[in-house]
């Protein structure tokens, strides 16, 4: 046996004042009495004895001594050398992912999960030391190596639910070398198994390793056994897998959704998807689906207004049981509850996977003011986009619009407006040009293709006779050059607003004629009006997004990141978070970084308000928002990998009784001879 505190002994000088108390005599006061007839009969039956005479009951002295040897016991901390060398290393694995969510087993998967971790902690030996590494999107480790029961207990009773994917490798991996090249470390995973085993069993080189890989970056090649726990059954469920949507290319008001839903059960299920627009139902698709079939659509819809989209699955039927929703339903969780509330006692749904949701930009109707002598191709141009609002004249107006765009077809002033402008065959000179001698054929040989303004446009071909050469006061952004490095097409930057030039004759070129220049004056419009982008992809759970914040709002940060349930997540810019904030804000010169986003649904970007109850915040106070969906196929899927299922278990060996170290144990009998201390001595059995 060794000590951990051998100078805890030096208290044994403290069993010398205890004997010289116990052998004490004391020193009676003198009191003048009227009598001492009472004080010989006491004296007679108690005579005073000697100091040696108090050793004939030694059982009191040795019962303190005992005591005192005890607690100086406990002081030095006493262990064996077993304790030492067979002390082990764990780290606790836990997966919270979303489908960790299924409550096929009782209370769920997780909860389970959870119970079954706080076992282990419970079962530990003396010396025995644990971490806790939660398997996320992204390992986190929750606690170091720690032997403190209570902290350990703590860490794992605060994991939450999740609806990030399940990253279970670089979690494993992040517990190795947590465990070091200790010779008794183990990595335990508490998991539902439902992983890809390409993310789980592959190796870098992309090949499936035979034997677990060694421990990463550790001399010696020591391999720290994994032991799987799995929480889960065969549970067949139905999700929604993808929705993205989109503006259509070619029609200004069109947009397109692409939707998929995967049956991943091992029997026929049908279903019915509903999509909404601002709770506006836009289709309702019934659907027949075979076992691990994955069904996908593109469906083409019209709207000018934007927003957010959903889809619900609202109606679930098997062959044994029917079972109806209503439609329209834009709360998921009443929707998803009375859509799993229809299935069979078979399927497991889960409701993060029952909705989803992607937002559409809006359209904004644009002011034109067209001042040109007369141009039929160049009106019809403009007038052909709904999303137009077009004036014609012929001379310049004593006031130039405000919010319009100025569109100068021939002779242009020589101050051009302020605002955004689009001069189309310039005559004249200006202020940001003079005009030179016309191009007899020019020939386009470079574009710049990166450019938003060229999309699905192609020049090379295009005759352009007599177009115009323009030497610019400041050097522009071409777009579109000829052989002799002639600009003819160019984006003029001046800080009065945007503007560009076609410097192409309409009357003698076939542009007019070519399906280049309704394109042209399209992706024109987008980039005048800002809204270039056509897209706003919806996330996956657990993913990081940069936002571009608008002007007025600096880098002090006067915005909130606003959670789907309406909780405060952050405040970009600032120091202070909310208590239950999820995500982690950087600020950069590209914009700010939000993540990762681990709640489904639709994440919002609001002016910064005192009022923690960021749900009751005005529509207006939003700047912008980000969708987040599951979109993992094998976390819809809740049936375990098969290759964990066949896995032999080592189980964890619990330390039974002896999950305390010696010093508890002496403190405990301690206490008991103290207590039979008192007890003798207040039935008189001692001196």
């Amino acid at each position: 046996m060794s000590f951990a505190l051998p100078i805890a002994f030096t208290l044994a000088v403290l069993a010398l004042p205890i004997v010289a108390l116990y052998i004490l005599k004391v020193r009676l006061r003198r009191v003048p009495v009227s009598t001492n007839l009472f004080w010989k009969q006491i004296y007679e039956e108690k005579p005073p004895r000697s100091i040696w005479q108090h050793f004939r009951h030694l059982v009191s002295l040795l019962l303190q001594l005992l005591i005192l040897l005890l607690i100086i016991l406990a002081l030095a901390d006493p262990y064996f050398s077993w304790q030492m060398l067979q002390a082990r290393r764990l780290v606790l694995v836990i997966d919270n992912s979303a489908s960790m969510r299924a409550a096929d087993v009782a209370p769920s998967r997780l909860e389970a999960a959870k119970a079954a971790a706080i076992d282990i902690i419970d079962g530990l030996r003396y010396r025995d030391e644990v971490a806790v590494v939660l398997a996320g999107s992204s390992p986190e480790v929750l606690i170091g190596m720690s032997s403190h029961a209570p902290s350990l207990c703590q860490a794992i009773e605060r994991i939450a639910f999740s609806d990030n994917s399940t990253g279970l490798k670089t979690a494993i991996d992040l517990g190795r070398q947590l465990i070091g090249e200790h010779p008794h470390g183990q990595v335990i995973v508490l998991t539902d198994g439902a992983v890809d085993d390409m993310k789980l069993f592959t190796s870098q080189e992309g090949e499936a390793p035979a034997e677990p890989s060694p421990a990463p970056d550790l001399p010696g090649g020591v391999i720290t056994p994994v032991e799987y726990r799995l929480f889960a059954t065969d549970a067949s469920n139905i999700g929604i897998t993808q929705l993205q949507v989109r503006r259509s290319l070619i029609d200004p008001l069109g947009y397109e959704i692409l939707t998929s839903v995967h049956n991943a059960s091992s029997s026929k299920l049908s279903c019915r998807l509903e999509l909404t627009l601002n709770d506006v139902p836009v289709d309702v698709i019934p659907l027949n689906l075979e076992p691990e079939e994955q069904w996908s659509r593109s469906i083409e819809k019209t709207s000018l207004e934007g927003g957010r989209m959903h889809a619900v699955l609202t109606q679930i039927q098997s062959r044994e049981e029917v079972a109806d929703v209503p439609a329209g339903k834009s709360d998921v969780a009443s929707a998803a509850a009375l859509a799993d509330a229809a299935l069979p006692s078979d399927v497991n749904r889960l409701l993060t996977d029952d909705s989803a949701w992607a937002l559409l930009p809006g359209r904004e109707v644009q002011r034109v003011l067209i001042v040109s002598p007369g141009n039929l191709f160049l009106q019809k141009v403009f007038e052909a986009n709904p999303l137009v609002e077009v004036t014609v004249r012929r001379d310049f107006p004593d006031q130039w619009p405000a919010d319009t765009l100025v569109v100068l077809h021939g002779k242009v002033p020589e101050i051009l407006p302020a605002g955004n402008v689009f001069v189309i065959d310039p005559i004249g000179n200006c202020d940001q040009w003079e005009q030179g001698a016309a191009m007899e054929n020019p020939i386009v040989t470079e574009q710049d293709k990166t450019s938003s303004l060229m999309n699905h446009i192609r020049l090379d071909n295009v005759i352009m006779p007599e177009a115009k050469q323009l030497q610019f006061r400041t050097p522009p952004h071409a777009l579109a050059t000829t052989l002799s490095g002639e600009s003819v097409y160019a984006e003029v930057k001046r800080p009065e607003g945007k503007c560009l030039v076609l410097s192409i004759n309409l009357d003698r070129s076939d542009l007019a004629f070519r399906t280049a220049f309704p394109i042209m004056v399209s992706n024109s419009l987008g980039w005048f009006s800002g809204s270039t982008g056509e897209w706003q992809p919806a996330l996956p759970a657990g993913a990081v997004s940069t936002i571009v914040l608008p002007e007025r709002f600096g880098a002090s940060g006067d915005v909130d990141l606003v959670e789907p349930d309406g909780n405060l997540a952050a405040v970009i810019g600032r120091s202070a978070a909310a208590d239950s904030a999820t995500a982690v804000v950087h600020s950069g010169d590209s914009g700010v970084t939000v993540g990762p986003l681990n709640r489904v649904g639709v994440w919002s970007v609001r002016s910064h308000t005192e009022n923690a109850a960021a749900a009751t915040a005005p529509p207006e106070t939003v700047l912008t928002e980000i969708a987040v969906n599951l979109a993992d196929r094998r976390e819809t899927d809740l049936r375990p990998l098969s290759e964990l299922v066949e896995s032999p278990q080592s189980r964890f060996t619990t330390a039974g009784w002896f999950t305390r170290p010696l010093w508890y144990y002496v403190v405990l009998l301690t206490c008991l001879l103290t207590t039979v201390e008192w007890f003798l001595y207040q039935r008189r059995l001692i001196a």
